[in-house]
């Protein structure tokens, strides 16, 4: 009796140490990732996985790791991991989809920017990201359509029309510039966007 309960007791000192191994190193990970150290983190939940913790989030704050220190491939392979484990988090849809655009990707990272509107479908945000990432690429006509679909859902702001008086300006369409470029001149009442009188002079002065 007394030989199996200090092999429990053993049993029992061992898997606490254990637990609290892993807690000390996601708080070490965590810490280090709050404090911009990417690599320190990186290690950190690199131990993580090899106790086992392959999570949504350990891949996730990985991937995370990989894309602040210049590894874009390693952080897709991440992130692809963590929608293994969880396909409906909104967020790696919007990590994969920046890393594929900062890449060129732009028909893989809008297809990806895309996939948040099945769930969040009256996001206007999302929108201005798919419209931001059709302006990249050079697809202006698309880039109207995303910013007309955003503008239904909350109406006509600064975003909207200084982005609309841009992609017309791309399309030689300088009336049509010139008047969104008034809205969001009426629109900008702190005058934060220097742009717009830069804008208003050379394409709109009579």
């Amino acid at each position: 009796m007394k030989t199996n309960f200090s092999i429990l007791f053993i049993f029992l000192s061992v898997s606490v140490c254990f637990g609290q191994s892993r807690r000390e190193i996601k708080r070490q990970g965590l810490a280090a990732f709050n404090n911009e150290d990417f690599m320190t983190a990186k290690v950190n939940y690199l131990k993580l996985l090899e106790k086992g913790e392959k999570t949504w989030e350990t891949y996730t704050i990985l991937g995370d790791c990989e894309f602040q220190t210049g590894n874009p491939d390693e952080a897709l392979s991440y992130y692809g991991k963590a929608q293994e484990k969880n396909p409906v988090y909104l967020g790696l849809y919007l990590r994969i989809g920046t890393v594929l655009r900062q890449q060129k990707k732009f028909d893989e990272a809008i297809m990806s920017f895309r996939k948040m509107t099945v769930t969040n479908p009256k996001s206007p945000q999302v929108y201005n990201i798919i419209a931001s990432t059709y302006y990249e690429k050079g697809d202006y006509k698309e880039t109207l359509d995303e910013i007309n679909t955003m503008v239904q859902m909350v109406g006509e702001n600064l975003d909207s029309s200084f982005g609309r008086s841009m992609s017309y300006i791309k399309l030689n369409q300088i009336p049509e510039a010139c008047v969104e470029l008034e809205k969001a001149d009426r629109f900008d009442t702190e005058n934060q966007n220097k742009e717009i009188d830069v804008m208003k002079a050379q394409f709109c002065s009579k």
